[in-house]
């Protein structure tokens, strides 16, 4: 055998024999249970309503990547999984990722299968199965689009007093934190239905200014503040140009102070944000007062000075 063929045939033997090429262990399939479970019972208790949800490996939202992990399993295992081994911490698990994502509905039914079974976690099932079916319930209370503001108010009181009696229920555990991030979606709903409503109703613009100061006054840990922030800074924004748009500073209507008190409180918001350092809304904010400020410099160009008008 000539030197060249004999390499080439050591080269063939070797790629033969060789092992499949590993795959990149960021998408390799997840094989073991525990891979699963134990990052996610290190961030069960996670105060979610404070910080950001932590992330996996993948960098995505530990919760999400967690549920649809065990999801895999479960069907990609199906056959191993007949005979019952750790079905019950997989449905549990999925059942704790869901709640935190907001999916009440869907973390009832696991905890539902859990505690049909005979199992050590049958009990603290039939516990979070009852709490998902109360934060379903408050979660879907909303008001009618044609109720009148006192009925909505009315509604939207219903649903935060509700969730608030709830939050003394599951004191102690990790469901306080879900039951708060559940109270400020309430308080964003309520002012975003106002803020909606005062399109078409000019008489709420004092209640939709007022409901988007609440949420920022009730939620001052929030990790969701400086984001409530903007939307405040935004609603102050809208007031401000509509009061331009019907009366305009050429008018003899325009009031400077009016327009004054709606840019204030918007700039003010805007650059506050805009100097929270590594905050992803500092951008934004920066960008709005940018805008803002091109908008007041319009304005002022167009009117008149005070001792003209008079």
């Amino acid at each position: 055998m000539t030197a060249g063929r004999w390499i080439t045939a050591v080269l063939w033997l070797g790629a033969a024999c060789s092992a499949a090429p590993v795959q990149d262990p960021v998408y390799r399939p997840t094989e073991n249970v525990l891979e699963v479970l134990n990052p996610l019972r290190l961030h069960i208790e996670d105060d979610t309503y404070r910080r950001p949800p932590a992330r996996d490996f993948t960098g995505k939202n530990i919760y999400r990547a967690s549920f649809a992990r065990l999801e895999n399993m479960e069907t990609t295992y199906a056959s191993k999984l007949r005979s019952g081994y750790l079905q019950d911490s997989i449905w549990f698990g999925m059942a704790r990722s869901a709640e935190r994502i907001g999916e009440y509905e869907v973390a009832s039914k696991l905890y539902a299968k859990v505690a049909a079974l005979t199992s050590e976690l049958a009990e603290p099932a039939r516990a979070g199965r009852d709490i998902c079916n109360k934060l379903r319930d408050t979660s879907t209370l909303e008001p009618k689009p044609d109720a009148p503001p006192q009925r909505a108010l009315e509604a939207f009181g219903s649903r935060i007093a509700k969730l608030e009696k709830l939050l003394e229920e599951v004191k102690d555990t990790h469901f306080v934190f879900i039951v708060r991030e559940e109270i400020e979606r309430a308080d964003l709903a309520r002012a975003r239905y106002f803020g909606a409503r005062r399109r078409l109703e000019r008489q709420l613009d004092t209640p939709a200014l007022e409901a988007y100061q609440e949420l920022v006054k009730n939620h001052p840990d929030s990790k969701n503040r400086n984001r409530n922030l903007l939307e405040l800074g935004r609603v102050y924004e809208e007031l401000a140009r509509d009061y331009v748009y019907g009366c305009p500073a050429v008018a003899l209507c325009f009031d400077p102070a009016t327009f004054d008190e709606y840019t204030l409180g918007a700039s003010r918001i805007y650059e506050a944000v805009s100097q929270q350092d590594g905050a992803v809304e500092k951008i934004e904010a920066g960008r709005r007062l940018e805008a803002l400020l091109a908008f007041i410099l319009q304005v002022y160009d167009d009117k008149l000075p005070g001792d003209l008008r008079g």
